[in-house]
């Protein structure tokens, strides 16, 4: 019976599931190959196609003899072994040409050498047992595609390949390819795999990614610090040393560094090495960890692994317009899992213009509870406040989780923005309130910066794919948001340069029990935090009792005055001992104590700003309340009117002229 062609056994494996059976009938199968050396020579050099990295061999002579050049009649195990470099091969078929690259021709050489060192040792085996290589006919050696469960080498004894049996693997994304014994257990991670062995307790892990500026030094400082952070309980062990593949040339280079250390719940010490592998674009670690004894007793093996270990060419990054994704081209219709605007999760990425985009959609419910705040408070409905507040800090989680998802782009932890948080917290509590506002100032400006300003990281970083393109949506999303915010800017402009003209900065001139008046019916409060324009001289008030008892561990005191004209005017300094977390809700809860509950507001209380703190205005038929929140101070004036427009002038002068000192 005629045995099948190449061509028929490639036929009917791309019809099916796999191409195994198509690899293992080329390495056997006869090709006529064009050559540069005389036929039958041990030196024959491959002639590729004319400007083209390309061997091109076929089954039929005549598909190949068309130049009338010197042609070799070779095994396809063999015209592997002889290509050079990168190139390529093309066989010609008889309507058609079957493409086998670069990559997969450096997967066969290595399938064959594997091979070759099997058949090596079963000879020798058999020349060690000449009884049984007379019992039993010696078989011919294939050559080995997928290959079975290693074997562990005597110890002290010669590295035996063969006896591994080592798999080739890849992470495509990357153009990683190396070997491993078939028996490991293989395991998905984050950007690269993970293998473990059952038998020893050895892992192994590699991760990549595109990296085009980062050099083998930046790299291996790079990941040396989290080698260090995540896994404290190892310790270095000498000095980093260079590791070179066996095809590596100057286009790879590489460094390992090794460890030793007890990992927590472990009784016994391991050994772990860390290979740096960088080639233009790329970078990789693969981390081998094992007992110290497992390690020592295959260190041979493990060398053996990282010259192996290659890394395919890859194209230049285009220039930076959004970061490009290191998916592998498998992956490229594939929908992102990318964050939305409103989740719960902190992992992924997003990039500048998406993050301005999304916190437009962000801010956009803190604006319309920031009206009905207003609304809903003068009547007391406190169901309607605390779902209020409920809002703003749901809004406020939406903005924070922002942040960190802009900070991950950039390859920064999230966690930098709760420790600062932290430390502006701390030392407002600490310094008081310019501390708070400078470093709220820098907080801002930072983020502000990393928002705008800086680009994410090209390709796969510690936090995951980069963001894919930027829709026209998110641009436009993005350009409104950065209008609100100069038009926001301006405004707080305005609402400081109304406050400076309110009232004279005048310094505290006396600080006795009572408030003094001073030129121009100015009076001071005794703390020397705010002046007003009092029209008589004010008198301090005794606090009533069961004011006192409802305002617990709060202190105040109270000055007033009554004007011939029927109008009230009152003062009222509190201490309520801390800052108060939420200004804004503070002011509320005072404006109902000040307000009866029968009373209407005329109109919305209006937010204002005193030298950046926080006040209120608040009208309510014939009383005018205004208020500034200082710190643990919070400074009240309040006047009564009569009936007449002559007198609600007078009481609205009056609130109006409160001024800050600080």
């Amino acid at each position: 019976m005629m045995s099948e062609t190449f061509e028929q056994v490639l036929t009917a494996a791309q019809a099916g599931e796999s191409l195994n059976p198509a690899w293992s009938k080329f390495v056997k199968t006869t090709f006529f190959v064009p050559v540069l050396a005389p036929a039958g020579g041990a030196g024959h050099a491959l002639r590729a196609l004319a400007g083209k990295p390309t061997i091109r061999i076929s089954e039929v002579r005549a598909q190949v003899d068309g130049d009338g050049g010197v042609l070799a009649a070779l095994s396809g195990a063999d015209v592997v072994r002889l290509v050079q470099g990168d190139a390529a091969i093309e066989v010609v078929l008889s309507d058609r040409s079957f493409d086998i690259t670069g990559q997969r021709v450096a997967w066969l050489r290595k399938s064959i050498e594997a091979s070759l060192a099997k058949a090596a040792q079963a000879r020798a085996a058999a020349a060690a047992t000449p009884a049984a290589a007379t019992a039993a006919a010696p078989a011919r050696a294939a050559v080995v595609l997928d290959k079975p469960a290693p074997v562990r080498r005597p110890a002290g004894g010669p590295l035996d390949v063969a006896a591994l049996k080592p798999r080739n693997v890849s992470i495509e994304k990357i153009g990683l390819q190396f070997f491993v014994p078939a028996e490991w257990r293989e395991s998905p991670m984050s950007n690269g795999l993970r293998f473990h062995d059952d038998s020893t307790g050895t892992v192994l892990e590699a991760v990549g990614y595109v990296r085009p500026d980062v050099s083998l030094n930046k790299w291996v400082e790079t990941r040396l610090a989290v080698v260090k952070h995540e896994m404290r309980y190892l310790k270095q062990a000498g000095e980093a040393y260079a590791i070179d593949g066996a095809e590596w040339g100057d286009r790879v280079t590489g460094r390992a560094i090794e460890f030793t250390g007890t990992v927590p719940g472990d009784a016994f010490e391991s050994r772990c090495l860390v290979a740096f592998v960088r080639a233009e674009g790329i970078v990789v670690a693969i981390t081998i960890r094992a007992p110290a004894d497992d390690f020592e007793h295959n260190r041979a093996m493990y060398k053996w692994f990282l010259t192996r270990v290659e890394l395919d060419e890859m194209a230049a990054p285009e220039p930076y317009s959004a970061p490009a994704s290191g998916r592998g081209y498998a992956d490229l219709d594939q929908p992102r899992d990318e964050p939305g605007v409103f989740g719960f999760s902190m992992q992924g990425r997003i990039g500048r213009l998406r993050a301005l985009a999304y916190s437009l959609m962000v801010f956009m419910p803190m604006i319309v509870l920031a009206v009905a705040l207003p609304i809903l408070s003068p009547k007391g409905k406190f169901g309607a406040l605390w779902l209020v507040g409920a809002g703003v800090l749901v809004s406020m989680f939406f903005c924070l989780r922002l942040m960190v998802l802009r900070m991950h782009d950039v390859n920064l932890s999230g966690k930098w923005i709760l420790g600062f948080m932290l430390a502006v917290g701390a030392g407002g509590a600490a310094g008081g309130p310019n501390f708070t506002t400078i470093g709220s100032i820098i907080f801002w400006l930072g983020l502000m910066i990393i928002y705008c300003f800086i680009p994410g990281t090209d390709g796969d970083n510690e936090f995951g794919e980069a963001p894919g393109p930027d829709s026209t949506l998110v641009k436009v999303g993005a350009g409104l948001f950065i209008v609100a915010q100069v038009f926001s800017l301006v405004g707080q402009s305005k609402m400081r340069s109304m406050d400076t003209r309110k009232g004279p900065d005048v310094p505290s001139t006396a600080t006795s029990g009572r408030g003094t008046p001073v030129a121009n019916k100015v009076w001071t409060s005794p703390d020397g935090g705010m002046t007003i324009e009092f029209p008589i001289k004010p008198d301090e008030e005794i606090v009533r009792t069961h004011v006192r008892e409802r305002m617990g561990a709060a202190t105040m005191r109270q000055f007033g005055a009554w004007s011939t004209n029927s109008e009230n005017y009152r003062i009222q300094v509190l201490d309520i001992g801390l800052p108060p977390l939420d200004p804004d809700k503070t002011m509320v809860d005072l404006q109902a104590a000040l307000l009866d509950h029968n009373a209407v507001l005329t109109v919305p209380p209006t937010a204002l700003v005193f030298k950046g703190y926080p006040g209120r205005d608040i009208k309510a038929g014939r009383r005018l309340i205004r208020m500034a929140v200082v710190g643990s101070t919070v400074y009240i004036a309040m006047a009564d009117a009569s009936a007449t427009a002559e007198s609600m002038q007078r009481a609205s002068a009056f609130v109006e002229s409160l001024a800050l000192t600080q």
